[in-house]
């Protein structure tokens, strides 16, 4: 009998992320179970039956908006505040989403950049001005796909960030030695 109500409760609860009931998604309206017991009821028995089935659908809402506010307040812990990004700052890009041309992932860059912020469409989101070689990226990004640049504190000490490889015409990455730092010859 208890767990017929509690899936109907459940159903009939708004949900966070819809911000509408799996009843109201589903069917476009919230189905009422509520009996009014200041109604005559033919016997005794039947209107306790009916009291008793109000209180433990309101206690199972209850419960439902209790786990609600408590998993919200776990997450909420658990998140780190997002960088307070501004238009016009320098940013990377983090390559989890993005393929690269490395042969692994373990080998290639964790971020790409610098980039600019060039407008902010949304509190979580930004457009980056990106450069010609990822062009067939859309420019948008979640804040969590960005890190902010921190130039180096140590005077006349800047570290250019690796020139993009190139793809030759059979898809395959060419890369371009500038010199050769040792060499073991078989002997």
């Amino acid at each position: 009998m208890l767990l017929p109500l509690a899936k109907f409760t459940y159903n009939n609860a708004r949900n966070a992320s819809t911000g509408v009931s799996s009843f109201f998604a589903n069917k476009r309206y919230h189905p009422n179970i509520t009996v009014h017991p200041e109604y005559h009821l033919a016997s005794q028995k039947a209107h306790n039956y009916v009291t008793n089935l109000d209180e433990v659908h309101q206690f199972l809402c209850d419960e439902i908006k209790a786990a609600q506010d408590a998993y919200k307040t776990l997450a909420d812990n658990q998140c780190n505040p997002a960088p307070d990004f501004q238009v016009g700052q320098q940013v990377y890009i983090l390559t989890k989403n993005i393929k690269t041309t490395w042969p692994t992932k373990k080998l290639s860059e964790k971020y790409l950049g610098l980039f600019t912020i060039i407008a902010q469409p949304s509190s979580n989101a930004f457009t980056i001005r990106l450069s010609d070689y990822l062009s067939g990226i859309h420019p948008v990004f979640h804040v969590s796909q960005l890190e902010p640049f921190h130039p180096s504190e140590i005077p006349d000490c800047t570290e250019l960030p690796p020139p993009p490889v190139e793809i030759d015409d059979e898809g395959e990455p060419h890369y371009v030695i500038s010199e050769i730092l040792d060499s073991k010859l078989d002997q």
